[in-house]
C-alpha cells in the first residue's frame, strides 16, 4: 500500500463511518432510482465502504452529488467513492473499461479511441 491509498482510505472511514443509515440520499439517486438495489444506493455504498470492502460497485455512481444535498449530516459520499476508486486503481482493480478508456486516450488524443478528423 501506499501513502496515498493510506489517505484515501482514512478519509473514506471518516466520511462514511459518520453515515447515520437515514436513507435521504436513495431519494435524488439517478442510479438508485434505476437500478433499486440497496447496495447500488448511496447509503449501501457507504455500508460497503465502512465495513471496509472496497468494490467495483463504487464505480456504479455518476457523481453527480445529488446524496450530498439531501444528507442531513453534510456528508461527502462523492469524495469517498472517488477515493474508494483510487483505491480499487491502485490494487489494480480498476474496471477493463477504464483501462481502454486510458489507453485510447494516451493513443488517440480521447477516450473513445477515434481519430481526429483535420479539418
Amino acid at each position: 500500500m501506499t501513502i496515498e491509498s493510506d489517505n484515501a482510505k482514512e478519509e473514506i472511514r471518516e466520511i462514511v463511518e459518520t453515515c447515520i443509515r437515514c436513507g435521504l440520499c436513495k431519494e435524488l439517486c439517478p442510479v438508485f432510482k434505476i437500478m433499486r438495489e440497496e447496495q447500488i444506493s448511496p447509503r449501501g455504498k457507504a455500508v460497503i465502504l465502512d465495513n471496509g470492502n472496497y468494490e467495483k460497485i463504487v464505480y456504479e455512481c455518476t457523481l453527480c452529488k445529488a446524496c450530498e444535498t439531501k444528507c442531513p449530516l453534510n456528508l461527502k459520499l462523492c469524495k469517498a467513492f472517488i477515493n474508494a476508486r483510487k483505491v480499487l486503481v491502485e490494487n489494480k482493480k480498476e474496471l477493463p473499461e477504464n483501462k481502454e478508456m486510458i489507453k485510447n486516450l494516451s493513443k488517440t488524443g480521447n477516450i473513445y479511441g477515434e481519430k481526429q478528423k483535420n479539418d
